[in-house]
Order: C-alpha cells, then structure tokens, then sequence
C-alpha cells in the first residue's frame, strides 16, 4: 500500500479510509507525512490559521476549548480518530486546542488535498460532512449547555 508499511492498521481504525476503494486510499495514504509529538505537546492551537487534517495512529489526544477563560474539555481521540476537519472544511480558524495525553504518531495530510479526495466518493464524502457538523454540534452543548 502507498505511504509505507503499517498503513493497514489506519484502513481498520478510520471508517473514513474504509469507504475509500484500494486506489482512492493509496492516492489518500500517499498524502500522508507521519509526525510524532510527545506527552503535554500542543499540536493544533484554537483561533490559529489550520489548513491540515491528522488522522491519530498511536496514542491519544485531548481537544480542548477555550470559554470564558476555562479550558471546557470537549473529546479524548484515539487512534483512527482524525482532527483539524473542522477548520479545512469550512474555512475558519481552528475551533479548538489538541494536545497529546500521551506520546502521539498521527498522519498529518494537506486538509484541501485530502478532502477534494473524500469529495470524489460519496460516502466518504457524507462521513466527512457529519464528522464536522456533530463536532460543532458537540462543542455548542459542551460549551455553552445548549442542545442543537
């Protein structure tokens, strides 16, 4: 498979990958630069300019909000779980902080490159949409109490 060995592993772990056929995931894997960060790092900062997506292959990381100057917990992602989507997709600064809980290996992709993939396959494509519009849900009820 394109992007090295041990790709297999994000196939099973992201229902995203899944959808994809072989081709479409070698093309999306071949994206791919694999980053590692240590335990306490702050990999996405809220309110910063994010044109990348992660998809999580070791480890876990904590996202993370700031509300009225308290730090409102919004998720624990493990791996095949991914992060960044949210400002790719709809073109805003980055909603929220991620920071690793533990030593971390993720796959960082060029989120415009990897979302014009996903947009080729319906599936995907409608995964992608509900990701985003559940995250934005979840952080209005976890930030302000509200349910959307």
């Amino acid at each position: 498979m394109a992007g090295g060995p041990g790709y297999e592993d994000e196939v099973v772990g992201s229902l995203l990958l899944q959808m994809l056929d072989e081709q479409a995931r070698e093309r999306v894997l071949g994206l791919a630069r694999v980053e590692t960060y240590r335990k306490g790092t702050a990999i996405v900062a809220e309110g910063t300019a994010g044109g990348d997506i992660f998809l999580l292959r070791i480890g876990q990381v904590k996202v993370q909000t700031l509300q009225a100057g308290l730090i409102v917990e919004l998720a624990t992602l493990r791996p095949g779980q991914i992060f960044g989507e949210v400002a790719v997709v709809n073109r805003v600064p980055r909603t929220a902080s991620v920071v690793a809980l533990t030593d971390v290996e993720l796959l960082r992709f060029d989120g415009d490159a990897l979302v014009a993939e996903l947009r080729k396959h319906p599936q995907a494509s409608a995964l992608l949409d509900r990701i985003v519009a559940h995250r934005a849900a979840d952080t209005v009820e976890k930030t302000w109490g509200w349910d959307s």
